[in-house]
């Protein structure tokens, strides 16, 4: 394999900078306040030469939402999976619910079009969080923890621990006046996840 080129690696180093200035934007003002404009203002830019590495806005805006699914992934795989089972999924479900609160703008984009059925396994890339909770629960499965039953297999668990937290995420961010309080609802909705499938 050849070596990268210097106008490459600026190409990916200016590339890179679009994408972190649109994510601030979003995250500081939300979606609706990104243009080619704003953006180009934000890292001093012309917006003709954006389109020199993007083609539009919806370009942009995926590529962010790719970069934050990246970055949820990258949180839940640090969790310590010397941790039982149980409490490996607790902890994994905190870090998404928490992802989620700390960016409220960001987090509803990654999943505007998330598919309405669950997603295969087999089609799911390394930086995707749903890869990160299937294998979760089938350690937890093949551990003799999570018990499975007929109709209630790996992906029905997946699936329901998965709409549980994310419903507590987007919930989190509705009411933030119960800040102070919700942590303490987010342990025990995430307990009550992890006995749901020690039960099948």
């Amino acid at each position: 394999m050849g070596k990268t080129s210097s106008r490459e690696r600026r190409h990916e180093k200016n590339r890179q900078s679009i994408l972190d200035a649109a994510q601030r934007i979003i995250v500081e003002q939300g979606p609706a306040e990104l243009s080619m404009r704003s953006l180009a203002q934000r890292i001093d830019y012309s917006p003709s030469g954006l389109y020199e590495y993007f083609d539009s806005k919806e370009q942009i805006l995926q590529a962010v939402c790719s970069t934050g699914h990246r970055q949820l992934t990258q949180a839940m795989r640090q969790v310590d999976e010397r941790l039982s089972a149980r409490d490996y999924l607790f902890e994994i479900g905190k870090v998404y619910i928490d992802f989620a609160a700390a960016n409220p703008r960001l987090f509803p984009l990654m999943f505007a079009a998330t598919p309405a059925e669950p997603p295969d396994a087999g089609m799911l890339s390394e930086d995707s969080s749903y890869r990160v909770l299937l294998e979760a629960i089938q350690r937890g499965i093949d551990d003799g923890v999570f018990i499975t039953s007929e109709g209630f297999g790996l992906p029905e668990m997946a699936f329901a621990a998965w709409a549980m937290v994310h419903g507590i995420s987007m919930l989190r961010m509705t009411m933030p006046a119960s800040a102070p309080t919700f942590a303490a609802y987010r342990d025990e909705a995430l307990l009550v996840v992890s006995r749901g499938l020690m039960t099948g």
